[in-house]
Formats: structure tokens, sequence, C-alpha cells
């Protein structure tokens, strides 16, 4: 094991309240035994006659798993039909009106995948028209479920205590017998994509899955990434995006054609699928960028908390918007948007504040939820004003405090191509197994370069180590680059035209004085 693999292995084992170290030798756990998958498999073996339907979401996850529960049952010879909602027109879950249609189609048993603990609407109008109701989901309980059978992790052993929507369902399939080498490529992007706690039988999938994508090109998923080798992080920032930019812009394209693209076997309307994904998320990119950049123009900066409303934003990107504020300035950002209905609306939080803390004690919320870093909810219009007071009252009082960050100090010359490829052998990090940070202290800076007007830097330092700044704050740009004290970030090795060498992503500038 090269040094910095050492290092790094040292560093999270003598943190234990930080980070939980898993072995990365790990393989799939048994099939869970667990009283709710038996009772899953028993209906589904004794229903082959029946006509499923399958009610996914519209994230990455949502996508994923929807596919993996389709493909699986339609493979165990039952006629499945799925369906995932407008992300704008219809929002988040199972709704009554769904329910109807399946049933108006002759389907009898509805299964939900990622979502489906909330819909208790919906579950209700299925019991009126006698369906059989299963939810598959991972979101939290908050009240009891009126369904036939819940698969859930938290009812299922502690080694599968962490799994997203897609990895619910793929043990569903998988205690069937029927899971395939592609289902677990699916659960593992589903399980990076949600950014689920690395341990147990989720950093398994991830594991394993992204050993089979590497060892043979995937039709489907290697054509959405740029690199050829995939880990957890060019995963997150190349597939996953494109996934949910569908999801996102359902005003442009709809979600449901994402799951035909991964049940599809025809290699020429792959290509057509793949262009489509592609341009959505071209499309996604650009309503981004002009969005931040109006919403930059209009923060209030002296605010603890930035509030910035229009009603000209997407309602698909708010969130987007909302975290590259929180980025950019280093405080709570909450951005809007307005419809027919009333206000729309994200929130993004540096680590430490708690957004739900935050925003639950507001009392006139139309919907809300989300968790620690991202909320979302909406407001009647005439609860604006309120909201505006609550905001600035609530931050007055409001306790929180930055985590504090141990990095590991490293050396240029450490940084090597080899020493950044060891680190593939403690893969993969993620929450609850975390790869530290590293510090660069007294970085010896050759050259630097503006990229885009000043959006990136990119930094040359003396030993040709390529240490790139991207969407650098507005504090960043204020500073010389003679009072930087050290590059606090991440590395990874840069693949292009052909050629390998190693590169510093920066997380943060430490300056002096």
């Amino acid at each position: 094991m090269e040094n910095l693999a050492q290092k790094v292995l040292q560093f999270i084992v003598s943190n234990p309240k930080e980070w939980d170290y898993w072995t990365h030798t790990q393989r799939l756990a048994p099939v869970s035994q667990a009283p709710s998958i038996q009772s899953f498999v028993d209906f589904i073996s004794t229903h082959k006659d029946e006509k499923i339907f399958v009610g996914g979401d519209y994230d990455c996850d949502g996508i994923l798993a929807t596919t993996i529960m389709v493909h699986g049952l339609r493979r165990y010879g039952i006629e499945v039909g799925y369906y995932i909602p407008d992300r704008i027109r219809e929002g988040y879950g199972l709704h009554p009106q769904t329910v109807q249609k399946a049933h108006a189609k002759g389907y009898t048993t509805i299964i939900t995948v990622d979502n489906g603990v909330k819909a208790i609407d919906a579950l209700e109008k299925a019991k009126s028209y006698g369906m059989t109701t299963i939810v598959t989901d991972h979101h939290e309980i908050e009240n009891p479920v009126p369904c036939d059978l819940l698969v859930h992790p938290t009812n299922m052993e502690p080694v599968f205590s962490t799994l997203c929507g897609a990895g619910v369902a793929f043990e569903c399939i998988r205690a069937l017998g029927l899971a395939t080498g592609y289902d677990l490529e699916l659960a593992a992007i589903a399980s990076i994509g949600d950014v689920m706690i690395v341990k147990g039988q989720t950093r398994a999938i991830i594991q394993q899955g992204l050993k089979r994508l590497n060892e043979k090109a995937e039709s489907h998923i290697s054509p959405l990434a740029n690199d050829r080798q995939l880990n957890e992080v060019n995963v997150g920032f190349q597939i996953v995006p494109k996934l949910n930019a569908v999801g996102r812009l359902s005003n442009l394209g709809n979600v449901n054609t994402v799951v035909r693209y991964f049940l599809c076997s025809d290699r020429s309307q792959l290509f057509t699928f793949q262009q489509q994904i592609n341009q959505l998320n071209d499309r996604r990119k650009d309503l981004s960028m002009q969005m931040v950049n109006h919403a930059k123009a209009k923060c209030a900066l002296q605010e603890e908390v930035l509030l910035v409303s229009d009603a000209s934003y997407h309602e698909g990107i708010i969130g987007l918007v909302a975290g590259n504020l929180c980025n950019a300035y280093h405080k709570p950002a909450i951005v809007m948007t307005k419809n027919q209905e009333g206000y729309k609306a994200s929130m993004r939080s540096p680590e430490g504040f708690n957004c739900m803390a935050f925003l639950k004690d507001f009392p006139s919320y139309a919907t809300f939820g989300g968790h620690a870093q991202a909320a979302g909810f909406s407001l009647s219009p005439q609860d604006y004003t309120l909201f505006k007071k609550y905001i600035h009252d609530r931050i007055q009082t409001f306790q929180w405090e930055e985590p504090h960050l141990e990095t590991l100090s490293v050396l240029p010359e450490e940084l090597s191509l080899s020493a950044i490829q060891s680190l593939d052998q403690l893969r993969p990090f993620g929450p609850g197994f975390v790869c530290p940070s590293f510090e660069l202290i007294h970085p010896e800076i050759q050259s630097m370069f503006p990229i885009q007007n000043g959006k990136h830097v990119r930094y040359i330092l003396r030993n040709g180590l390529e240490c790139m700044n991207f969407n650098q704050t507005e504090q960043e740009k204020q500073k010389s680059v003679n009072q930087i004290y050290s590059f606090v970030g991440q590395v990874q090795i840069n693949q292009f035209r052909g050629q390998r060498k190693p590169s510093f992503i920066i997380e943060t500038i430490n300056y002096i004085g």
C-alpha cells in the first residue's frame, strides 16, 4: 500500500467519532431473511398472473429503483407498468389520481419504490378499490403507513440499514433470485446519487457495482460518463446530474423516458436516448448559470440568511441555485419561485446549520420536507411576508456551529499518480467513511490562470501539480495570491486526451491575516 493510502487509513481509524471504517474487501451480504422480504417473495410468487403497477420518483434514486423493480418483475414473467410523476405539475410521490388511472387500466397491485411512506391518501384510495399495496421506501416513517406490506431498511437486518430506494428494490429482486449484474450497477449509481452512508450492504453495492462497470463498459451507463475508469466521485459529478436533469426539467422532457432508456436493448435507440439526456443536461446547466447570476445580483449579502424570490425561476433548478449561493457566500440560502398555487422554495445550508431545525416552527407551510443541509417547502401567496419576518427573527436566536475540519497535511511531491491510485484500495468513500481533506501548506505557486472570466482558477505549483479552484467565492476574488497560506481539498487523476496526471481539487483556501 502506498504511503498516501496508509496515511489516509491511519487518519480514518484514529478518528472513530468522525469516521467509521468498514472493510474494503466486503462482499454482498446474504439475502435478507427479514419477514417483509420473505412476504414480498411469497406475494410475487403467488400472483404471477396479476398486473402490477410500479410508482417511482423523479430523482436518480427513484428512476433507477423503478428500473430495477420493473426489470426484475418482468423477468419473472409478470405484466408490469410504471409511472414517475411530473415534478412540476404533480410533485413528489404516489398520488390518488395515479391510483385511479392504474385501477382503471386493470392493475391489481401497486408497488412504490423510493417513495410511499407519506402517500397516505393514495394508499387509502388504492385500498378503497381493493388493490394490494406494497410500499418499498427508505425515507423516514413519520406516521403509520396504510399498506398491505412495507419493505423498509428499518425492518431489515442492520447490515441493510443504509439502503437507498434502489437498494431496497435491488434486495427485493435479489430475494426472488432474479438480480443481475446490471441491477447491481444501477443500485450502485443510485446509492452514490442519494449520498447514502457508506456502510454495510450499501458499501458493498457501490464497491461491487463499480467494479463490474470498470471491468466491462455497460452500454447504458458508460456513455453517460466522461471517464473510462469510474469511482464514486466521477459517477456523482458526471452521471447522476444527467439523470436528475430530466426530472428537474419536466416541462422539457419526460422522466419516464429515462426508465425506458435503462430498459431498452436496441443500440440505435440507446444512442438517441443518450443524445436527449445530454441535451437536457446542457439545458439544465445553461438555466442554472442564468439563474445563479440573476440571484447573485438580487442577493442582500448583509443578511445572515440569503433569501431570493423571482417568479421567472424554474422550479426544478431552484435547489441548485440555492446550493450555489450557499457555497459562494458560505451562508444559508433560500431560493423561491412563484406559480399559480403560491411559492415553491428550496433551502441549502453550510455543514453544521440544520435547515429542518431552522424552518420547522413556521406554522403555515403547504408542503415541507428535507434533511439537515437541504429542505424544500411551499407557501401560500399570503404567507410570503410572514415567512420573511420568520426568517429574520429566527436567525437572531438560532444557534449553529460549523464543525471543525480535520485535515491531513501532505507535500505536493507525495501526490504522484501511483499515490493517488493507491486510494482505490480504500474506496468507496462517502458519508460514514470519509476521505479526509488534504492540506498543502505554503504551496509554491508558479502560475495561475483564470477560467470563464474568473469563475474558476487553475494554479500550477512549482513541481507541476495542477490545483483547480472551481466556483471561487466572492471573498476569494478579493484576495491576493500572495496571501495564500494553504490549499485544502481532494486529490484526483485528471484524464485528458488519453493522458492521466495528478490533480488537486481545492475546497477551501486559507489566507494569511
